[in-house]
């Protein structure tokens, strides 16, 4: 079991709660450790098929590291490396679907979970700004990662602007940070209603497919095409392939291989 972190699996859907509301979900030296842990859990589970990761308590999802236990490094500050922080689904190269279910205030680290999970939904009550310039740090990962699905005009005010620019949740909304915003007493059962549909997939197809839009998404539309196209005629010769057919043929729910092999 984990400190600071809740999860559970139900009929195929892991549920990742963010579990200190009284710090308002910021990310400890304990929570920075089980993070990459869970999600090795998800990974290797075969009857996990999507993951949604939300925040306990009403008032934050995750307002980022927590200045009073900072999150371990790799190694001295001056030689840690990129692959200290794997907070993340993304982070942790986990190609099973994740929702991100945003339920209150989002600063800072926060904001990498929103970039980097495949759907985000966020109660009204949602805010998102970033404050790292305001204490003197560099705002980078995190606005780097947005501008994947945001407009870099927003992320730069967001960025520079630090406590000065904050979103609501429909502004995030109308700037593609999230793609869709419920009332706080809908957010979950909307999450799971979401779960319900990707789950019906095949589970290797969607990871193929959420592999190929992420990693073009690094490596340019060029070397990004010729990775789809390697990823398409890996699944080809899987046989959730041939199972799809026969199903659609046959007018039957399909039977689908549980994903072990991502």
């Amino acid at each position: 079991m984990f400190e600071t972190l809740d999860y559970q699996v139900t009929d195929g859907v892991a549920l990742l709660m963010l579990n200190r509301a009284r710090q308002h979900n910021a990310v400890n030296s304990v929570m920075s450790r089980e993070l990459p842990l869970a999600w090795e859990r998800f990974r290797t589970d075969p009857e996990a098929i999507v993951a949604i990761i939300t925040g306990a308590g009403e008032k934050a999802f995750c307002t980022g590291a927590d200045v009073r236990d900072l999150p371990e490094l790799n190694a001295p500050a001056e030689a840690a490396t990129l692959d200290s922080i794997r907070w993340t689904s993304l982070q942790n190269r986990i190609w099973k679907p994740v929702i991100c279910a945003v339920n209150g205030l989002t600063v800072g680290g926060g904001l990498h979970f929103v970039a980097d999970s495949d759907l985000v939904i966020a109660a009204t009550s949602a805010t998102f700004f970033d404050t790292h310039v305001a204490v003197g740090l560099v705002a980078g990962l995190e606005p780097v990662s947005l501008c994947q699905r945001m407009p870099i005009q927003a992320v730069l005010r967001m960025a520079l602007m630090g406590a000065g620019e904050r979103l609501s949740a429909q502004r995030a909304y109308e700037l593609g940070m999230v793609g869709e915003v419920v009332p706080a007493e809908q957010l979950l059962a909307r999450a799971f209603e979401l779960a319900a549909l990707l789950k019906v997939n095949s589970p290797s197809a969607m990871a193929r497919t959420k592999q190929a839009i992420w990693e073009a998404a690094e490596q340019g539309l060029g070397q990004g095409l010729q990775n789809a196209w390697r990823l398409m005629m890996e699944q080809a010769r899987h046989p959730d392939v041939a199972e799809g057919v026969n199903a659609f043929v046959e007018k039957r729910a399909p039977r689908w291989r549980p994903l072990t092999d991502t």
